[in-house]
């Protein structure tokens, strides 16, 4: 049924492709499963690539769209379930500029509300200096310093470190690719899928992954590693820094490692086993010379 479906069109940005997507999403996703330890984390599964002469498009599906759509190449996947009402009016109310809170909480658009859980940025100031500012719930980056305001138990924070850990250890040892771009947005669990469901002011929620149109394939050496290390550097601040959240970037430190060990004992290749140290160690002298 396509409302529980969602669909991404192509947008024709530099270096995208939806087919290298949908390539990508399939080698993560086996990557995630075939580790049998890994604290489940969600990701929507990807049903199929439909180009613009696929049969899908006249089989009644094209007239679902709205008016002035044309066949083009998407990805069909599952839908991503927004947070509640509740948890829509706790940011709205907390974080939303007062001349725009009535607007916003009957606004339909933004029900389509993810959480992007920002743990290496906290805000340069805790308020805008406008109340004229354009203020949306789709997509919308908690820093780490309304996570506090918000007072999200330390515990989950976390929780929420160690499962990027936990997460970016499979990618890169199992699916062998740098998660260059890759997005963690905090929203309800699907029903039918097993994951880690933490509940907090946030509501009940599990963290998903997606986005990996941006994603490459690494050699798993030192060149591979250093590859892995810019794709983390320049990514949106999911990831705990070393500077900005010290408890947070320990934990995801020791989760990381201790991960990526497990996927990697059996290689023989002592060069091989010791690669993820040098992942760590590259970040935070990357981190230190750009905060310097």
């Amino acid at each position: 049924m396509l409302e529980d479906d969602a669909f991404k069109r192509e947008d024709g940005g530099p270096g995208r492709s939806l087919q290298k997507e949908f390539k990508m999403h399939g080698i993560i996703q086996n990557a995630i499963e075939q580790y049998e330890k890994a604290t489940p984390i969600s990701i929507p599964r990807c049903h199929q690539f439909i180009d613009p002469d696929d049969a899908w498009w006249g089989a009644g599906n094209l007239e679902k769209f709205p008016d002035g759509y044309s066949p083009c190449n998407i990805i069909r996947s599952d839908r991503i379930p927004p947070v509640g009402q509740p948890t829509r009016e706790l940011l709205i109310e907390k974080f939303c500029p007062p001349p725009l809170i009535s607007e916003l909480k009957a606004s339909e658009v933004n029900k389509d509300c993810l959480i992007r859980p920002y743990l290496g940025r906290c805000r340069f100031s805790s308020r805008p200096k406008s109340n004229f500012v354009a203020f949306s719930l789709r997509n919308f980056p908690l820093h780490l310093d309304q996570m506090y305001e918000l007072e999200v138990p330390p515990t989950d924070l976390l929780n929420y470190a160690v499962l990027m850990a936990e997460t970016l250890a499979i990618l890169h040892w199992l699916g062998k690719t740098d998660a260059n771009d890759i997005e963690f947005v905090l929203a309800p669990p699907r029903n039918d899928q097993k994951s880690a469901i933490i509940s907090n002011c946030l509501g009940e929620h599990t963290i998903w992954i997606l986005d990996f149109d941006c994603c490459n394939v690494i050699s798993l050496d030192r060149e591979g590693v250093d590859q892995a290390v810019r794709a983390f550097i320049k990514n949106d601040p999911f990831y705990p820094r070393p500077t900005s959240s010290p408890d947070l970037w320990v934990a995801f430190r020791r989760k990381y490692i201790e991960t990526s060990n497990e996927v990697l004992k059996g290689a023989g290749d002592m060069a091989l086993r010791q690669l993820p140290i040098h992942f760590i160690n590259g970040v935070e002298s990357a981190l230190q010379v750009s905060s310097a």
